[in-house]
């Protein structure tokens, strides 16, 4: 794990090692997050930072970011903050649902995703999540639920 990355607000050793799992496997074991340049940056409870790094692959004919990198982005956002509700669970979780704004073009560059839970019980979560530029922009807000499922 990168010491860039950030963590807060866990309460005991035990969930600070779930954290530093949840941020390694982003790291190690997830091919799209790889492909796509998305890193965790800061986790904490119920919360997620991630970056992506926009590149030219990801950009449209006009060099803007391609929205559908940008709800890659928020998704992943969501996810992370979502997994921080249920880590090492013998339970995992899938979105089913993702609503997206986007609020302004961005050009490629690194873009952050701030993901939030808002509401999670045994059955379903809603996080929110914001993707802004290095300048503070707002490209684009989400809103996603996610169904909680018996891990396989």
């Amino acid at each position: 794990m990168s010491d860039a990355v950030k963590i807060w607000g866990f309460k005991t050793k035990e969930q600070e090692e779930d954290f530093k799992r949840i941020i390694h496997e982003r790291l190690t074991q997830a091919p799209f997050y790889q492909h796509m340049g998305l890193s965790v940056i800061g986790l904490g409870p119920g919360e997620a930072l991630l970056k992506m790094r926009a590149n030219p692959y990801l950009c449209d004919e006009s060099g803007k970011v391609e929205k559908g990198a940008i709800a890659s982005l928020a998704d992943a956002a969501s996810g992370v903050s979502v997994a921080t509700v249920f880590p090492g669970s013998s339970r995992r979780i899938v979105t089913v649902e993702q609503k997206i704004s986007f609020m302004a073009p961005v050009t490629r560059g690194e873009l952050t995703a701030a993901g939030k839970v808002l509401f999670a019980d045994d059955n379903i979560v809603v996080s929110e999540a914001t993707v802004q530029d290095l300048n503070g922009k707002i490209a684009a807000k989400s809103l996603a639920t996610f169904m909680v499922i018996a891990r396989r």
